[in-house]
């Protein structure tokens, strides 16, 4: 029988906004081309592309029976390692949030949600923000892959504009799951931006005092993103 992982999927559905927001970011700091790794535990470094990132190694997936295994149950690492010891905060957040996965030393990965980058990848993608993270990264490892969530100062996410999240939103809605409106919504709270709703609508505030407003149809999803600048009556329609 296949576990339940409603919960975990659903928790990954609403933070796609903030996958493609961080992987962008990623991308700009060690290029678009298939890096080179080295991996350090011991110093918590991820080295890509010769460029040294702080990161946690939260676990692995294992290719002969498909099964996640945590860094914090991996008895063949060591557990004093720095680049384990971040990931360790991941199971109090299981416990608090009611995901199960995140409190078992391992369980079985089918019925995970799979977005283009494995279903460990999605495992990841929602204990990356719980670790303060910002990207994630995964490369095959002795009998499957190993995931790590990128905690590098030098990734903290860009501050978002009116005209830079259009594009982020409409990256994140292509997946073609979850709630639209929560998915604005946690976008919006990890970047700590004001959110009106409107119903039917809904509007960002920027720093700059910019705003983004967000058109949805009759089924919740969005249909129109209008920009508009400080003081300026006109609006910029994104499509």
């Amino acid at each position: 029988m296949t576990a339940d992982h409603t919960l975990l999927n659903t928790w990954a559905s609403v933070h796609t906004a903030l996958l493609v927001d961080g992987q962008t970011r990623l991308s700009s700091v060690i290029g678009t081309d298939t890096p080179s790794w080295e991996l350090s535990l011991s110093k918590g470094l991820l080295t890509l592309n010769g460029i040294r990132l702080t990161c946690a190694v939260i676990g692995s997936v294992a290719q002969a029976d498909n099964t996640w295994l945590w860094s914090w149950a991996d008895e063949t690492v060591d557990q004093e390692a720095l680049g384990i010891q971040r990931a360790h905060p991941l199971r109090q957040f299981g416990q608090e949030a009611g995901l199960w996965e995140f409190t078992q030393p391992r369980f079985a990965m089918e019925g995970i949600l799979d977005l283009g980058m494995t279903p460990g990848a999605t495992v990841a993608m929602v204990a990356s923000p719980q670790l303060l993270g910002t990207a994630i990264f995964s490369a095959p490892s002795a009998g499957g892959r190993i995931y790590v969530v990128v905690t590098d100062p030098r990734l903290s996410l860009e501050t978002p504009t009116a005209f830079t999240t259009p594009k982020i939103i409409t990256s994140a809605t292509s997946y073609g799951i979850g709630n639209h409106k929560d998915i604005i919504a946690v976008f919006a709270g990890a970047h700590n931006l004001p959110l009106e709703d409107r119903g039917d609508q809904l509007v960002l505030t920027f720093e700059d005092s910019s705003r983004l407003e967000i058109v949805l149809d009759s089924s919740g999803k969005v249909r129109q993103m209008h920009g508009l600048l400080p003081k300026d009556p006109v609006p910029y329609h994104f499509s």
